[in-house]
């Protein structure tokens, strides 16, 4: 049976509604002027955070603390409906300039050393278990 590999981007789909008619039960939501509206002409207002990944890594922050899941439902415990998920150009220019992408556990590595990184790497495979040793920084985000 293949894995199911869940990005950040697909959780947070999933977690705040796009695909979710529970979080937004009067989805669509339509735009008119300056206003986002529900099906029901209602204002909608985005209440949201910044979620940080724009750092050495290049991943959103924290993943070694708590899972993407965990963090995800604290966000919206609190009552946001929106994450604004940061990333690194660097990370792109990466890509661009050197062809592809690096593992996580390369990531790791350059940013905080051969001592720090593989240790900081294992807590976050520890707390996000769908990431596995092939596991991109872009696929993460």
């Amino acid at each position: 049976m293949p894995t199911m590999r869940l990005s950040l981007s697909s959780l947070l789909v999933l977690g705040f509604g796009v695909l979710n008619s529970r979080c937004w039960p009067d989805a669509p939501l339509v735009t008119l002027g300056r206003w986002i509206h529900n099906s029901k002409g209602d204002n909608v207002t985005y209440a949201g955070v910044n979620w940080p990944g724009a750092a050495d890594v290049m991943i959103p922050e924290g993943l070694q603390y708590a899972s993407i899941e965990s963090i995800v439902s604290g966000i919206k415990s609190l009552g946001m409906n929106a994450i604004r998920l940061t990333f690194a150009i660097e990370m792109i220019d990466d890509i661009m300039d050197g062809g592809g992408d690096v593992t996580l556990s390369a990531a790791f590595t350059k940013a905080l050393g051969s001592t720090n990184g593989p240790t900081v790497y294992s807590e976050v495979l520890k707390n996000n278990p769908q990431f596995d040793a092939g596991t991109t920084r872009v696929q993460v985000s």
